[in-house]
């Protein structure tokens, strides 16, 4: 950063959660966004250095809230090559998240590891923690083995050693106890998501109070219509239907490029049900997100283990939102607000980021029109 305390970016297409800002500007003093918007509004300190944008969209970093791994490295290992990983295709907010076929020793020792990691370099960018379980139904999901009974003791001693830094905690809310762990969780404010769950649509309404408020990857592990049903050559409501029609569960989408975890007319199912302001674009990315592609490789961005099927993609946000755009049919306007401002709703972080509003975190980057990513700020500094 320069000596001046400003930064300003000019010649910017400037995206909000509503329109896109042609020849805009983006002032920056410090760590947060001092003001924005059409260039004859918007007065430039002296001194401040100046960022020419070339005429590309400007828009809040990505936010995803449901992320394994990637650069070659799991999240509850190396968390801020990790978050470096996904920092460079535009991520600057992000949970690392960890997985129900964990041990209890290995989720414990993988949340000391996150926790560690918040004074590291990448720090600013992890939001928080994401459990994937491991309360959930062991009929749902690519291994499933370790995967156990709720248990006060364990999830008491997570929330006793991070507390509100765990920020999302997806369990199969059909399954016992469940009703007592989530109240334990609401004490923290963490966001319930409902996954890996066949859990009929009484039973997911009557957590919403407790604070479930996200439908977990979104026709992925997420059951199965009851069958047989009630009367014969009827369809029953599943969890997916469950959280298309609640008003106030945002459902999370994988939306990779082939449609293998969502299909493209699902994709836009979704969007056309739940609304541009309900819909949140994950990742759900293992380890080599991020990496070259592997030669040959017909599923470009998702991985299946033989003996087991999908598991988890390749996929980073940048990709994630292009293939979002084109599967459901929306612009960068509605896709921006998917990938950033939406989020930061579901986290409660909304005042701090998720979109280009004065004040908030200048949490930044910058695209083209294919959504390639060209710089990158993280509260205010590039990211190499």
């Amino acid at each position: 950063m320069s000596e001046s305390r400003f930064q300003a970016i000019v010649n910017a297409k400037l995206i909000t959660p509503r329109a896109i800002v042609d020849d805009g500007i983006v002032v920056i003093e410090g760590e947060r966004i001092a003001d924005c918007g059409p260039k004859r509004t918007v007065a430039i300190p002296e001194g401040a250095a100046i960022i020419d944008a070339g005429g590309r969209y400007v828009g809040p970093g990505f936010i995803d809230i449901h992320c394994h791994g990637g650069g070659g490295h799991w999240s509850w290992e190396e968390p801020n090559a990790f978050a470096l990983a996904h920092l460079r295709h535009g991520t600057t907010g992000i949970l690392p998240t960890l997985v129900y076929n964990q041990s209890r020793e290995e989720m414990l020792a993988g949340v000391r590891t996150v926790l560690e990691a918040r004074d590291g370099p990448y720090g600013p960018a992890m939001l928080g923690i994401h459990m994937e379980g491991p309360f959930i139904n062991g009929k749902y999901g690519a291994v499933t083995s370790p995967i156990r009974p709720v248990d006060p003791d364990e999830y008491g001693e997570l929330l006793a050693l991070a507390g509100d830094f765990i920020k999302v905690w997806t369990f199969a809310p059909e399954l016992p106890g469940q009703a007592e762990f989530a109240e334990a969780v609401s004490k923290y404010g963490i966001a319930l998501s409902v996954g890996h769950s066949e859990a009929d649509a009484e039973t997911i309404f009557s957590f919403v109070r407790q604070g479930l408020r996200i439908g977990c990857h979104c026709t992925n592990a997420s059951g199965t219509t009851p069958s047989p049903s009630r009367y014969g050559g009827t369809r029953e409501v599943g969890v997916d239907e469950a959280v298309l029609v609640h008003d106030d569960i945002y459902a999370e989408v994988i939306p990779d490029a082939l449609g293998i975890h969502v299909r493209p007319l699902m994709c836009r199912l979704i969007h056309k049900t739940k609304g541009t302001d309900k819909v949140i674009i994950i990742t759900d990315a293992i380890d080599e997100a991020g990496l070259p592609a592997v030669p040959g490789d017909p599923y470009e961005d998702v991985r299946f283990i033989e003996g087991v099927g999908l598991s988890g993609s390749k996929l980073t946000m940048d990709r994630a939102v292009r293939n979002m755009m084109r599967h459901a049919g929306v612009g960068i306007v509605d896709a921006f607000a998917m990938a950033s401002l939406n989020p930061a709703k579901a986290l409660n972080l909304d005042r701090e980021m998720g979109s280009l509003e004065k004040g908030k975190l200048a949490n930044l980057v910058v695209v083209n029109e294919s959504i390639e990513v060209e710089r990158v700020l993280l509260r205010g500094e590039p990211v190499d």
